[in-house]
């Protein structure tokens, strides 16, 4: 296998195993090294995958059970085993550390207990009881829902990116500091796909407006993150893209006349 290929087989596995609970062990080589950052092509086409996942069972529950409030639930349920809850962890963590912290080190030292606190589960009931409110509604649309969650699925996790570029690294270690150099190339090829891709799921205007709004929410957060710990962490990534497919799903009960 040409260096090439074999470059290509170890970033689809980081970006798989990173976003997903996916049985991708096959695509495992230990022969290659893998690289996080030299893996953000991959991304948008993960995203595209799982957000494809979550609208297949969405649509399916939504012809098998009348009630939009249990397709809701069951799409939810399914997207937190798809991903096994890794950015939900991630808001949890920032919630609890950003509320119950003195200073940086204490907050920061705070998202590292894997312990779930107050501040953790109050935002937790929130942002999950919005995703599902939006949810249920949107099920009244069945088909027209599909682009809606696809989109949502790629752009939460490419508005990741900005605190990558804007930030920097809130401590030396963590997964976090392995992405604060990333290749220029790989960060262009994602960046247009996914403007690509959202562009030809959504009406223009639509497509716009979410992605200003997640480009909004994205650095919303990564000016909130830095008034408390001078930077960002894994955790304040994953909220990120909590925050973002929140705020898309709710503004989508708006637009989804116009799809």
């Amino acid at each position: 296998m040409s260096l090439f290929f074999r470059k290509i087989h170890a970033d689809l596995y980081c970006g798989l195993s990173f976003f997903s609970r996916l049985p991708v062990q096959w695509l495992y080589r230990s022969d290659f090294p893998f690289s996080f950052g030299r893996a953000i092509w991959t991304w948008p086409f993960v995203s595209l995958l799982l957000g494809s996942l979550i609208a297949f069972f969405f649509f399916t529950a939504s012809h098998y059970f009348p009630s939009p409030w249990i397709v809701a639930f069951l799409t939810l349920g399914f997207q937190l085993l798809l991903t096994g809850g890794l950015h939900e962890d991630g808001l949890a963590d920032m919630a609890d550390g950003f509320g119950g912290g003195k200073d940086k080190e204490h907050k920061l030292s705070i998202m590292r207990d894997s312990r779930l606190g107050s501040y953790g589960v109050l935002i937790l009931i929130i942002i999950l009881g919005l995703q599902v409110s939006s949810l249920a509604f949107l099920a009244q649309y069945s088909y027209k829902a599909i682009p809606i969650l696809i989109i949502a699925a790629i752009l939460s996790r490419m508005s990741i990116l900005f605190p990558l570029y804007i930030s920097k690294p809130a401590r030396n270690d963590g997964l976090a500091n392995t992405l604060k150099n990333m290749p220029l190339p790989a960060t262009i090829i994602a960046t247009i796909v996914t403007l690509i891709l959202t562009f030809l799921l959504a009406p223009l205007l639509c497509a716009i407006a979410y992605i200003l709004l997640a480009t909004l929410i994205s650095m919303g957060i990564m000016l909130f993150s830095y008034r408390h710990i001078q930077g960002y962490t894994g955790d304040i990534l994953g909220a990120i893209q909590v925050f973002v497919t929140t705020g898309l799903l709710v503004t989508s009960t708006v637009f989804i006349t116009l799809f």
